[in-house]
């Protein structure tokens, strides 16, 4: 038999050429598909084509296959890092540099690669498909997205679960229907998202950024449900023994219907330390909440933030807990508020695409009795659950297609705020970085 490409260490032609090579590789699979090197040498030009996804597909078989090939690793490592999987990029790398046989010239460069890589791990988006590019000359790297989707949402106003509302009156309970307008209603949308951050690497291994993302919702059959979310901020990190201090301010915005509906302002400090293929994290958030249209439920949040990131094969798993006091500014109907938050995000590559996944379970109590007109002036409690499942197929160097289902249960002991709601939405993105 014929060597199959990749069997003698050819290098990669121009990249005017790497189409044509792609396509010849593909009819050599049937071939050549069960050999390391060719599978290797596949993935090398998929990376080289902007094609990330595929190409940490076809590199993992290669590993499997021969695990001390170094070159795999290293283009494994930089199709994981394009792909927002920096933590495992970075594992890989250090593998290869521990190696007593990697060449002494190529050292320097893999050294300065686990920094830059490290350099913007340390800012990990929810978004974690988007890929870097670098600002020539300006020191900056940055990474953005544009998506566009389509969908259908059974609850576009949040409306209660229930038809009706009981009121608790001195004279015995009334129930009362509620108007339409108060009841939950479906119907098609339009999603337009933006994301972007841009970061810094600093003197002695740290990291400056700023970032910004928006979401826009348009529903043509019913517009007082439209909505508008944005939020902006900035971050910095210090490196410290065995891991990170992180100091991070945002702010964010509603306007749902053509009204401005809630500020927040946002002050955070962490430190994360390095164990084995996680990374645990520990810190406290401050956040003034605002709300123009009913001032009476502004209050001040204050709480206290854990977290942990792993690697966990070829997918990343992220555990977000927070839990607090928000503090009432006005004689707001429940008094303060007990918060406690847990988000479990997950993503992996999936055949040529990824999947993304984000749990979030959330809980409140208040101190004091919401309403004597609702379920006896009992202290409301409220417990939430959403979730989020996307998978994206890349289809071209920067863009993908994707699929996203949402899903949203409430139930509280005060039933005007039991709360349910399903989304599913198709669309594209376009990914900025190579």
């Amino acid at each position: 038999m014929a060597a199959c490409p990749g069997d003698e260490g050819e290098p990669l032609p121009p990249p005017e050429k790497l189409r044509a090579l792609d396509e010849e590789l593909i009819r050599q699979a049937d071939e050549c598909g069960a050999q390391p090197g060719y599978l290797a040498y596949r993935g090398a030009v998929l990376n080289a084509l902007g094609r990330p996804a595929e190409a940490a597909v076809v590199l993992e078989e290669a590993l499997l296959l021969d695990p001390r090939r170094a070159g795999a690793q290293i283009d494994y490592a930089e199709a994981l890092a394009a792909l927002g999987d920096r933590t495992s990029a970075v594992a890989l790398i250090r593998d290869v540099l521990a190696r007593p046989d990697l060449p002494p010239g190529l050292r320097p460069r893999m050294e300065r690669r686990v920094s830059e890589i490290e350099a913007v791990s340390r800012f990990d988006a929810l978004s974690a498909w988007s890929r870097l590019s670098s600002w020539a000359g300006s020191g900056w790297q940055g990474q953005g997205t544009l998506t566009l989707k389509l969908g259908h949402d059974t609850n576009l106003n949040s409306a209660p679960t229930h038809g009706s509302l009981t009121l608790t009156l001195p004279g015995g309970d009334s129930v009362l229907a509620l108007a339409d307008r108060f009841r939950p209603r479906a119907g098609s949308a339009a999603l337009f998202e933006a994301s972007g951050q841009l970061v810094r690497p600093a003197e002695g291994g740290a990291a400056v950024q700023v970032y910004g993302d928006a979401r826009v919702r348009a529903v043509p059959s019913a517009s007082d449900t439209d909505y508008v979310q944005l939020q902006a901020g900035g971050a910095r990190s210090q490196p410290l023994s065995n891991g990170f201090a992180l100091f991070n301010v945002g702010a964010s915005q509603l306007s749902y219907g053509g009204s401005d509906l809630y500020h927040g302002l946002r002050v955070a400090a962490s430190r994360d330390w390095q164990a084995g293929a996680c990374r645990p994290s520990l810190g406290m958030e401050g956040e003034s909440r605002s709300f123009p249209t009913a001032p009476e439920l502004e209050g001040r949040f204050l709480g206290l933030r854990v977290g942990l990131a792993c690697d966990i094969g070829p997918g990343r798993l992220n555990l977000q807990a927070r839990s607090g006091q928000d503090a009432a500014r006005t004689n707001r109907p429940g008094g303060n508020q007990r918060q406690t938050e847990l988000r479990l995000l997950w993503s992996r590559p999936v055949g040529a695409g990824r999947l993304a996944t984000d749990l979030g379970l959330y809980g409140q109590q208040d101190s004091s009795g919401y309403s004597p007109l609702l379920a006896n002036g009992a202290t409301r409690h409220v417990q939430r659950a959403t979730l989020y499942v996307e998978y994206a197929y890349p289809i071209s160097t920067n863009l993908s297609v994707l699929a996203s289902l949402e899903g949203l249960g409430q139930h509280s002991n005060v039933e005007l705020f039991d709360v349910s709601g399903r989304a599913l939405y198709v669309g594209l993105r376009w990914g900025s970085g190579r």
